[in-house]
């Protein structure tokens, strides 16, 4: 695998696909969308009302029942999905991937906070979706609870104030080393707990054997570190942004493939790498704002501070699409329109980037996404400060899991 040889075949993918605008399916009438909204509301309102019994009700099964009922409601009523694909993502198999890595988690590390934890589940459900795409059997491996408890390590360490510049920088240097290979001993605990992480990756995957795994993860790493570039705008061209953009996000599900499977066929590299390239892509659009104040420039933020950024939402939307249709063999295994889930996901990004910057989109933009958004733009407006706090619920849901895992430990 040549992440160098990859990025050029995409930045050349991105750079003939149309700007033109896209089909973005179904027109949603306003009838309809006040009876979503409606529905989004009631599921809120009765995790409300949940709240205050969560830490009570731990050894009480039926609050799992509930939750996982209202959510299935949710996801239908409001979103739209069908019965198979909501039963794909509430499998049986997803829950206990799930349970298992909270329970391992809070096994190796009780420090770790339950945000940190939630943090590290969202990367263990992606990598069971791909797990799913691949033909592998959809479980909690080694490798996606050593890969996905490296985020909260990482990112922890590199957002900690107290910890120089310099210390992160020698780290990086350090951990790109062990990620090579190189038996270097922990300077500290924290990075004896990230060693520890590869050293479980060694050994479900013999280095020898398997190098795509361990490039893949210095390929991620490499990705990262060179994605500092895009905080110096004096410097950094609308080219380079875009190939650092593709670079990291394409390097990043190549990873979680390698994770998952050992090796990868041509075909799988290049879905991955396109698959990862255009997610990342969605981030970099939802974050526009934000990252023109952090002075960060990727392509989409340089993009907005000199025009309306409707023709790049067109080709993000053109490019993501011709990224799925590459792959449909990939998918046979799987008796369902997996494209069409992943487009009924991801139109969401679109309409939250849209409802939340609108002063980088055309009126006549907004209109186009308003007609198909599931929801109102005013409505995901007035409920973002609503959503956002809501999060709470979800770690205190993933807390009451980790004491009931707990539970089965000590019964088992």
């Amino acid at each position: 695998m040549n992440l160098d040889a990859l990025t050029d075949k995409f930045v050349e993918q991105w750079n003939r696909t149309s700007s033109e605008k896209p089909n973005w399916g179904a027109v949603v009438d306003a009838v309809e969308k006040k009876q979503r909204a409606a529905c989004v509301d009631r599921f809120f309102k009765s995790m409300k009302k949940l709240e205050p019994g969560l830490a009570s009700s731990v050894d009480q099964p039926w609050i799992d029942a509930l939750i996982l009922i209202q959510l299935r409601d949710l996801f239908q009523e409001a979103f739209a999905y069908q019965h198979e694909e909501i039963d794909l993502m509430f499998s049986q198999e997803m829950m206990n991937s799930t349970k298992a890595f909270v329970r391992k988690a809070r096994a190796m590390d009780s420090e770790l906070s339950m945000t940190s934890i939630f943090q590290a589940c969202r990367n263990v459900w992606i990598m069971n979706g791909l797990q799913l795409i691949l033909g592998r059997k959809v479980e909690l491996t080694p490798s996606i609870f050593a890969y996905s408890m490296l985020y909260p390590y990482t990112d922890n360490f590199v957002d900690d104030p107290e910890i120089s510049r310099q210390e992160k920088q020698l780290f990086s240097l350090r951990f790109e080393q062990r990620l090579s290979g190189e038996r270097i001993a922990a300077v500290n605990d924290h990075e004896r707990k990230i060693f520890g992480m590869v050293e479980l990756i060694e050994g479900q995957y013999d280095r020898e054997k398997y190098p795509g795994v361990f490039n893949s993860l210095l390929d991620i790493h490499r990705a990262q570190t060179e994605s500092m570039v895009l905080l110096n705008a004096d410097l950094v061209t609308s080219e380079e942004a875009l190939r650092v953009c593709l670079a990291k996000g394409g390097a990043s599900v190549l990873a979680d493939g390698y994770l998952i499977a050992g090796d990868l066929t041509p075909k799988e590299v290049d879905f991955l790498y396109g698959y990862g390239a255009y997610l990342q892509l969605l981030d970099d659009i939802q974050d526009v704002g934000e990252d023109l104040n952090d002075g960060l420039m990727t392509c989409f933020s340089m993009a907005g501070k000199e025009q309306e950024l409707d023709e790049v939402l067109y080709k993000t939307f053109n490019f993501g699409d011709a990224v799925l249709d590459s792959s449909k063999d990939l998918w046979a295994s799987v008796n369902l329109d997996f494209k069409g889930l992943l487009q009924k996901s991801i139109l969401l990004f679109f309409v939250e980037s849209v409802a939340t910057d609108t002063k980088y989109y055309s009126p006549q933009l907004q209109l186009e996404i308003e007609e198909v958004s599931p929801l109102s733009l005013e409505f995901v407006r007035s409920r973002r400060n609503f959503f956002t706090p809501q999060k709470h619920l979800m770690l205190a849901k993933l807390e009451k899991l980790v004491r009931l895992t707990e539970a089965d430990s000590v019964v088992s």
